[in-house]
């Protein structure tokens, strides 16, 4: 071999080299400020606002008074309410006592979601069980839709 040979693949060697080098601390410095970053929840910014909170967990609570205060809906009380948005659905947990005086059939409803101005802003779907009256039974209505920060809400039979 010619020493001008001999160079030039020193030469490669040498550059090929500076090559690994540059993708390792590359590799190395993206690797460091990923791990800088803490891991936190996503959370939806539609869903926060002046009534919710979020948890540590990453769930958005609802803190509207309005909301979970007890009330008469179509002759049931509904009482013991929870409202949060979980896992990217709005969840509402209830008690419904049968307050009609006559035995009532399961029947589909609507949660009818307001705003401050008792504006509807949405809809859950919610199914009620068979009751007898002044019977108690619970119901979950959720949709994969962000409307934690609803002010109130109605129960439409």
């Amino acid at each position: 071999m010619k020493s001008t040979e001999k160079r030039n693949i020193l030469i490669l060697i040498g550059v090929g080299i500076i090559i690994i080098a540059t993708i390792w601390l590359c590799t190395k410095l993206g690797n460091k400020e990923e791990k800088e970053t803490p891991n936190l929840p996503e959370v939806s910014s539609a869903s926060q606002g002046e009534y919710t909170k979020v948890e540590q967990d990453g769930s958005i609570v609802n803190t509207s008074e309005k909301l979970h205060q007890d009330r008469e809906e179509s002759g049931f009380t509904v009482s013991n309410i929870s409202f949060a948005e979980i896992n990217g659905k709005t969840v509402l947990k209830a008690r419904i006592t049968n307050k009609t005086g006559i035995n009532q059939d399961s029947f589909f409803g609507s949660i009818v979601l307001l705003d401050k101005a008792g504006k509807e802003i949405g809809r859950i779907p919610v199914t009620v069980a068979k009751t007898q009256k002044g019977e108690t039974v619970e119901i979950e209505a959720y949709i994969t839709e962000s409307y934690a920060n609803a002010y109130d809400f109605r129960l439409e039979k």
